[in-house]
């Protein structure tokens, strides 16, 4: 029965009740009580009726209100597409980021350099094109999954990463749950190499970071790892194998090896904080310098392009290195003073070379800071050991007075891929190492007019001192570069 009906068996005995009352100054007495009985029955039924309807109707709604509580919500906090179940045992985000780089080079005080190297080519650059879905199912399991199309000017599209982790065990009273992931993703070995990408001060990681960084973990490492954190302390260790895509034999295919590090904020307030971290990272194994099946030595070579990926050149490089394996060492700093950061590296990467020949030593160190002019935060985050993005108080808005955030930057860092290079020529031994040491000063104005959207201005004085293999002379050069990125990252 339905309301409908519910109102026209009320109006029924509405009108039998003025009936009777009507008649009752003309029924005897004991007609009276039949038609009373009468009246009472039929009351009766109707309110067996109606407590039916009710019955039924809050059955209704508990239906309606149980499938609007299965349903699964949709949201798009900061342009982000999720979709979640109420109670967040499932969920799915659609990621991206999109940076596009435009640069121009001064190189008008260039020194004498090789064929191929002095003439750095201005113009533009999809630095990373990356699409992807992340996400939790049943409660306790994580995963990701990005495609990327966008690269330096010399990488292939390709997966950038595919892996899933447990995240349903807290040990020793922890908040946050230890979390164990095994598949391909980025292996973060350092304090720059933990801000996201989309998150970093400059356009690019110092050179030293991004050397060690890409040499023994980076973006698309397969690998197996164990996280844990508390609300000051960042740990991590992960077990690492090749890149993704890689199986030519002499790019990191058959390479093996560890990361672990540390990242701790032991002075913190609101307002402040102060962080300490080590990392090490190491190779068991390194990839054969000879194509698949074919016996060969194992190699490995440091280089890294001028913190500026428009133009792909490496003006630093140490060539390939017969070795057994390789180890890197770093100590991190950081300080935030409510909107300034102050953060700082010094890495050591040391290769053991096969044979008779002595093992080779490389180092480098940065020093960076960030003020942002709008007053905006850099905070710890405890998830990965560094600091977190800035995000604007106020989005870009004219007619309300806001224009978002706006940050200064500026860095110096110095990446040394030299060892023993004014000793004998490399022909009488291979312990000597001319792979140039390069110099950059960076400074540095972003603009987030939103959470979503990021413009970064940048210049780079660079200076790259070099030595000949051969004959010694100088193939370094110094140059001036201005860079332009337009950002969007959800």
């Amino acid at each position: 029965m339905n309301l409908k009906q519910a109102a026209v068996l009320g109006a029924s005995w509405l009108a039998l009740a003025s009936v009777a009352e009507a008649q009752q100054a003309q029924l005897t007495p004991e007609e009276r009580d039949a038609r009373i009985q009468a009246l009472e029955a039929r009351l009766a039924e109707l309110e067996t009726q109606l407590n039916d309807l009710k019955e039924s109707s809050s059955a209704d709604v508990a239906d309606v209100r149980r499938v609007q509580n299965e349903a699964v919500q949709v949201t798009l906090n900061n342009a982000r597409p999720t979709f979640a179940t109420p109670d967040g045992a499932f969920r799915a985000a659609i990621r991206g980021v999109f940076q596009f780089d435009a640069a121009t080079y001064d190189q008008s005080g260039a020194a004498s350099v090789p064929a191929g190297v002095r003439d750095l080519n201005a113009g533009t650059n999809f630095r990373r094109a990356r699409l992807g879905v992340e996400g939790t199912a049943f409660t306790d399991w994580n995963y990701a999954i990005t495609y990327e199309t966008g690269g330096s000017g010399v990488e292939a599209a390709g997966l950038q990463q595919a892996w899933v982790e447990y995240a349903g065990w807290r040990p020793f009273g922890l908040t946050a749950p230890v979390r164990f992931r095994v598949g391909a993703f980025a292996v973060e070995n350092t304090l720059e190499g933990a801000t996201s990408n989309a998150d970093q001060i400059f356009l690019e990681r110092p050179s030293i970071a991004e050397t060690v960084r890409g040499t023994f973990g980076g973006d698309g490492r397969s690998a197996l790892g164990v996280y844990a954190n508390g609300d000051r302390l960042a740990l991590s260790a992960v077990l690492t194998g090749g890149l993704i895509g890689n199986s030519d034999g002499a790019t990191n295919d058959e390479q093996t090896g560890a990361v672990v590090r540390a990242g701790w904020l032991p002075i913190s307030s609101p307002d402040y904080g102060v962080h300490i971290g080590a990392n090490y990272s190491t190779i068991f194994q390194l990839p054969d310098a000879t194509a698949p099946g074919v016996a060969g030595p194992a190699t490995i070579q440091l280089r890294d392009r001028p913190e500026l990926r428009v133009d792909g050149a490496r003006l630093v490089d140490t060539g390939t290195l017969n070795a057994d394996g390789a180890n890197a060492y770093g100590v991190e700093l950081g300080a935030q003073l409510k909107n300034l950061l102050l953060t700082g590296e010094y890495l050591t990467i040391n290769v053991d070379r096969s044979g008779a020949v002595s093992d080779n030593e490389f180092r480098g160190w940065y020093v960076q800071g960030a003020w942002a002019i709008t007053g905006e935060t850099r905070r710890w985050n405890a998830t990965n050991g560094g600091f977190a993005a800035l995000r604007p108080t106020n989005a870009f808005n004219p007619a309300g007075g806001h224009w978002g955030a706006f940050e200064l930057a500026a860095r110096y860092s110095v990446l040394d891929l030299n060892d023993n290079e004014t000793g004998p020529n490399p022909a009488a031994t291979n312990a000597t190492v001319r792979g140039g040491e390069q110099t950059i000063t960076s400074l540095g104005l972003n603009w987030y007019p939103n959470n979503i959207l990021r413009f970064m201005l940048q210049y780079q004085s660079v200076e790259i001192d070099r030595l000949n293999s051969t004959s010694l002379t100088q193939i370094g050069q110094d140059y001036d570069a201005f860079a332009l990125r337009t950002q969007v990252s959800f």
